[in-house]
């Protein structure tokens, strides 16, 4: 028995391990491809704002396209795909140093398909554990990767950037794209009984959970103003205070430091109802917008950033919890794929949204105008708050439900 413990205990240890580190490898490359590609296409590629918005369109459209394809197929074929495009995330990553105005569309192309088909996965990894507390704490350990993967990212590069042209630094991070593909055949799938194949792809049983819902509205929080900052706020900050690249990451690894030091609450503190921490993350969200309307100078935009960056720990974590909590094992996947395409559209549409504002008005009033947005969705929440009820095959008072006390 003890033997088996051990063993068990050991194979538990592994599984967290190559979850943790997939999870960095492939979060702090792609960071780096969200906040240096814009800063590549629009003061190397000569690339205007609704260039730079629709360039990282085309990225986040081709990884929902890849989501929404990995909640339709089997899942022999899922994890086919899983390991090709995480090879084939490593050769995009190569590529950006040698791009063009032309060649830097097919890149970013591929490395959001490959994104779209590698990130639910590990997301439905960290919930394939059946006790609830644990499978928690692995999400907790999951996002908490997440976090310290946006700080070494930004940190990083910004270190690479200080010595070392702009166009260099996606060589630095190519090894985080080879260590992803080395590990992706040993990551986890789940098992989908064959009796739930009739109903694979379908929406409405996924968006009828109230706890998928509130995962939606959670991500959504702060995903939107994130997009906006993640594209536009490092060329923001380099012209209006004309701050120097390796500053302008440095501003991004403070944003991600609130992120993780966030989610090491959260590691270390056990969540019981949701709604409280749902309410305090849209809460700060606004005061982080207001904080970004009204900076004058370096200091209160790096101020603003930091607090922007608490509901950023807070939204993954959360929106995972709530779904993990709504679904059965052999649907995660599923709605794991499905909350990716929202995530995939929302950073299609912001980008988007944002290139076409900025022609017209300036980035303190465009993150200004999402205040309304983030109020609708905390008062939305409220709403579906007296729907929630424990989550489905929930046991006892091991399972707390999603909704209030």
């Amino acid at each position: 028995m003890d033997r088996e413990k051990v063993s068990s205990a050991a194979g538990l240890a592994q599984a967290v391990a190559i979850i943790v580190t997939l999870t960095f490898s492939v979060r702090a490359s792609n960071n780096v491809l969200q906040t240096t590609v814009p800063l590549l296409a629009k003061f190397d590629l000569t690339y205007t704002q609704l260039e730079v918005g629709l360039l990282m369109a085309t990225m986040s459209a081709s990884a929902l396209m890849a989501a929404l394809v990995n909640s339709r197929v089997s899942v022999t074929a899922r994890r086919r795909l899983f390991i090709l495009f995480s090879a084939l995330y490593a050769l995009s990553l190569f590529t950006f140093t040698f791009s063009n105005r032309v060649s830097v569309l097919a890149y970013v192309s591929l490395a959001g398909v490959s994104y779209g088909f590698i990130f639910p996965n590990i997301m439905t990894a960290a919930q394939l554990f059946p006790d609830q507390r644990l499978r928690e704490r692995v999400i907790a350990a999951y996002t908490l990767a997440l976090a310290i993967s946006l700080i070494a990212g930004p940190a990083l590069e910004s270190l690479v950037l200080a010595h070392f042209p702009l166009r260099l630094s996606f060589l630095f991070f190519t090894p985080l794209g080879i260590i992803v593909a080395a590990l992706s055949p040993l990551v986890r799938f789940p098992r989908e009984p064959g009796k739930r194949r009739e109903d694979r792809g379908k929406g409405p049983s996924v968006w009828s959970r109230v706890g998928f819902r509130i995962g939606i509205y959670t991500f959504l929080v702060y995903s939107a103003p994130t997009a906006v900052l993640l594209t536009f706020g490092g060329i923001f900050v380099r012209e209006a205070f004309h701050a120097p690249y390796w500053l302008v990451t440095l501003i991004f690894a403070a944003f991600f430091t609130a992120s993780f030091l966030t989610r090491v609450l959260l590691l270390t503190r056990p969540i019981g109802r949701l709604i409280p921490y749902v309410i305090t993350m849209m809460s700060i969200s606004l005061a982080g917008l207001t904080l970004v309307a009204i900076s004058r100078s370096l200091l209160l935009y790096v101020v603003a950033f930091s607090v922007l960056g608490v509901p950023h720990g807070l939204g993954m974590p959360l929106a995972m919890i709530s779904i993990s909590r709504s679904f059965p094992e052999e649907e995660r996947n599923r709605a794991n794929s499905y909350f990716t395409s929202t995530m995939m559209a929302m950073q299609i549409a912001m980008p988007l949204v944002g290139g076409l504002a900025l022609r017209y008005t300036g980035f303190r009033a465009l993150m200004l105008y999402t205040i309304p947005a983030v109020l609708f969705l905390l008062l939305l929440t409220l709403w579906e708050r007296a729907k929630l009820g424990p989550a489905p095959g929930s046991v006892g008072p091991r399972s707390p439900p999603v909704g209030p006390a």
